[in-house]
């Protein structure tokens, strides 16, 4: 029984030892016409706010509200009250259909 468990150790480490080495260092073992991926575009704060704050006021259905908006590193955060749940989720949507947009924290009040 001993020398199973032995033999079973051992197989089992010559198996994994050469694919654990193998995958050392993949980057160097692609094939040569992979080439690495153009870069996403990248959005400011300030270009994120101005889309969001456009869309809120070009949308007639909004009139009335008071919304404010400020973001941090792609965050957005919306504080102020509006009239009623079908403008606060019109602000959510339009703050989250602008590229560049990760996170909503939607901490906007209903009158």
């Amino acid at each position: 029984m001993r020398i199973f468990k032995r033999f079973t150790l051992s197989l089992a480490l010559i198996i994994t030892l050469p694919i654990l080495i193998g995958c050392e260092n993949y980057a160097d073992k692609t094939h040569p016409s992979w080439v690495q991926p153009p870069p996403g575009a990248v959005y400011d704060d300030s270009t994120i706010y101005a889309r969001i704050m456009a869309a809120i006021q070009s949308d007639a259905v909004l009139q009335g509200s008071n919304v404010e908006v400020k973001v941090t590193e792609g965050n957005v955060l919306l504080t102020g009250s509006v009239i009623n749940d079908d403008q606060m989720t019109r602000v959510n949507m339009h703050s989250w259909i602008v590229d560049g947009v990760k996170k909503v924290d939607n901490q906007i009040v209903k009158k």
